[in-house]
């Protein structure tokens, strides 16, 4: 006897990519993820113009997760430039995404809490995850004020990322040591505010500093992120 097929319904917009942008049909193969950390080799059962399906023809081990389980806390950017730090901390391994509405966001204030906006990024990270061959998708949070995101990391080493004039004459080392989990906390296009660096630095957060010059804030968290990797390990 043939063991029974596993066939799965892709959601809608799954659907649609599969059929209107790969342009894949009936009998060809696919590579599956839940977004959660597994993944099969698939093979396409239907193809419709709204809908699809999939058959489920063998799990595969997919690529491992980082050893330490990052939320990256960003303050909100302008325009695309969140969309990028989103999509490029999903391919670094990042388990979640917290945006952060801190002092110098230049982001309107209606803006920083938009749920349409939330979506976009949680859609961002599902298609980055899907190119970069990652089973896991990170959470995107809601946006929360910085104090929040740091009251809330009681049992998390903190990491902040400062730019050289702040942070000179600070400590800046990821340590040797690893850590499960790590917050690493990156600012808006004008920098953290002088309170919010000491709301840090009194929640025992780490400074760190890359090289002498002043990153743009959306380069800023990849190369944190990076960095830390080449210091704990992929």
């Amino acid at each position: 006897m043939h063991a029974e097929r596993t066939v799965v319904a892709l959601p809608p917009d799954e659907a649609h990519h599969l059929t209107h942008v790969l342009r894949l049909e009936a009998g060809d193969d696919v590579a599956v993820f839940d977004g959660a950390g597994h993944e099969w080799r698939g093979r396409v059962a239907s193809a419709g113009r709204s809908t699809a399906t999939v058959e489920l023809v063998a799990a595969v081990a997919p690529v491992p997760e980082p050893p330490v389980r990052v939320t990256l806390a960003m303050a909100i950017l302008k325009g695309d430039q969140m969309d990028a730090v989103v999509r490029d901390a999903t391919a670094l391994g990042v388990a979640a995404i917290v945006p952060v509405d801190s002092a110098h966001v230049a982001v309107p204030a209606r803006a920083r809490k938009s749920e349409a906006a939330i979506d976009r990024w949680r859609r961002v990270a599902v298609a980055a995850a899907k190119q970069s061959r990652r089973a896991v998708v990170p959470t995107v949070a809601s946006t929360m004020p910085f104090e929040t995101v740091v009251g809330a990391a009681t049992a998390t080493p903190i990491y902040v990322c400062l730019e050289p004039a702040r942070a000179r004459g600070a400590a800046s080392d990821a340590g040797d040591s690893r850590p499960a989990t790590a917050l690493v906390l990156v600012g808006p296009e004008g920098g953290w505010s002088d309170e919010e660096v000491a709301i840090a630095a009194r929640h025992g957060a780490t400074p760190l500093v890359f090289g002498p010059r002043t990153l743009r804030a959306d380069l800023a968290p990849i190369v944190a992120l990076s960095a830390l990797w080449a210091r704990w390990g992929w």
